[in-house]
């Protein structure tokens, strides 16, 4: 009986931190290779707009991977394998709000391509260009990507 509840606490807390490594892994990912800094023309509006959708669920998932890791980190540091009893008002808010921002940033991957066909702005449609929109088709040629490819 002793060996089952020690088996126990040790699959409860190996999970706790893979879900700590997994969780800071793809925060990381969604730092290092997502071109969140380039989403800056999306909001801007400028003559060219750099927009991706991975890009927007990435932002958008990053808030409730956080809570995610906040919460193994209380599942690692609790006393014992039985569930946690009390919640905090900022852990249920911060969930609530991470939900939200998912949801959102999932919805708005599907809309945001639906109102560039109803606005003044052109896809580019090439292989590297996939991702632009621009005011003028000629405006193009003069997009220099930076894509880790292109190094």
């Amino acid at each position: 009986m002793v060996s089952d509840n020690l088996w126990q606490f040790i699959i409860f807390k190996l999970s706790a931190i893979c879900m700590i490594a997994f969780c800071v892994g793809l925060i990381y990912l969604c730092t290092v290779f997502m071109d969140i800094e380039d989403t800056y023309s999306l909001i801007s509006l400028g003559d060219i707009i750099q927009y991706n959708g991975k890009t927007i669920i990435c932002i958008g998932g990053v808030p409730l991977l956080i809570w995610v890791f906040f919460f193994s980190l209380r599942t690692l540091l609790h006393k014992g394998i039985k569930p946690l009893k009390k919640t905090s008002w900022i852990g249920n808010a911060w969930l609530g709000i991470s939900i939200a921002s998912c949801c959102l940033g999932f919805v708005m991957s599907f809309i945001i391509p639906f109102m560039f066909m109803f606005s003044s702005y052109t896809s580019c449609n090439t292989d590297t260009l996939s991702n632009y929109y621009v005011i003028n088709p000629d405006l193009c040629k003069t997009i220099a990507t930076h894509r880790w490819r292109d190094k």
